[in-house]
């Protein structure tokens, strides 16, 4: 492997039109510190708490909302940026990746470290001093789960992004810890789907950007399967248990018929691109993209048939 890292002239293009873009040095390094929280994941781990929280408070308050909320995303946050601060070196071989703030060069590793840190502490602190040791515990394991354990796990095993789910699936039992009763039913069920939709969605992005993985020595499925009918066997096979999910809470009387019905469209969807994926002779980046797509469009009318259910259904 070489020394450095190919950077062509339009990288550093982008990186000269990001600094004429900000007004001042401190702006700009504010926006880099924001990107090293990757904005729209942490949407879904915020979206996934608020659910939990949402679904198993037995009177709403507004403020305690707002405090679990700001607790979660700082949490997260922290995760997300320490995964940046980890993956610098190998983010600097991968083209979506490349022109990140630190392989870029645009924050010194030791500020993106510092800031994860000090994100870290707040949620964990805030979680925990307004709502106890449970929330906090949980948002702590979410951090050290996705970044010291998956993160590096990420070069030496395929089997990362299973580990990797586990911490994705955290966010709502820290929202339903915050509410009082950490193993709610609906909390408990949004787990589980969750730990499930995350396999397809993380394998289609790998697939779709394989080269990248493969180029940075990521051992990862999309990696390391050639032909891609492994990537879609298994997308297909956490489809299909995403698809009995609410059925089997359904079974145990933990959600009612709404909610199954939704989940139920929303996977079988998913079933569909994951078997199309697996049945089709050239498995491009677009038929990925299609099963991408498809996991995005799932969660949220999911989330919100089990929190509005949850809400008729009362205690």
């Amino acid at each position: 492997m070489p020394s450095n890292p190919p950077y062509p002239s339009s990288l550093n293009s982008s990186v000269d039109a990001l600094e004429q873009s900000c007004a001042s040095p401190a702006l700009q390094r504010l926006r880099c510190l924001i990107i090293l929280t990757k904005p729209r994941l942490a949407f879904f781990s915020l979206l996934s708490a608020a659910c939990g929280y949402a679904a198993s408070v037995d009177r709403f308050e507004w403020i305690l909302f707002g405090s679990a909320m700001v607790g979660t995303a700082a949490a997260a946050g922290g995760a997300l940026s320490l995964n940046h601060w980890w993956e610098r070196r190998s983010d600097a071989w991968m083209r979506r990746t490349r022109a990140r703030p630190l392989p870029s060069g645009q924050l010194a590793a030791p500020v993106a470290l510092a800031w994860s840190l000090v994100l870290s502490m707040v949620g964990v602190v805030l979680l925990g001093v307004v709502f106890g040791a449970m929330s906090a515990g949980l948002a702590a394991s979410t951090i050290l789960l996705y970044g010291c354990v998956y993160t590096p796990l990420k070069r030496r095993t395929r089997w990362a992004t299973e580990v990797g789910s586990l911490s994705g699936a955290l966010p709502p039992l820290i929202g339903s810890a915050a509410a009082g009763n950490v193993f709610s039913q609906p909390a408990l069920i949004l787990f589980a789907l969750l730990i499930f939709w995350q396999m397809p969605h993380f394998f289609a992005i790998g697939w779709m950007h394989r080269e990248d993985y493969r180029r940075a020595g990521f051992p990862l499925l999309p990696a390391v399967d050639v032909t891609g009918k492994a990537v879609a066997l298994w997308s297909l096979a956490y489809s299909v248990l995403l698809l009995c999910t609410p059925w089997v809470a359904w079974l145990l009387g933990a959600c009612g018929p709404v909610f199954v019905i939704i989940a139920t469209f929303g996977a079988v969807f998913m079933v569909y691109q994951s078997a199309r994926m697996g049945f089709c002779e050239n498995r491009s980046k677009n038929v990925a993209r299609r099963l991408f797509l498809a996991t995005l469009f799932y969660l949220p009318p999911v989330m919100m048939a089990l929190w509005v259910e949850n809400l008729f259904r009362g205690p």
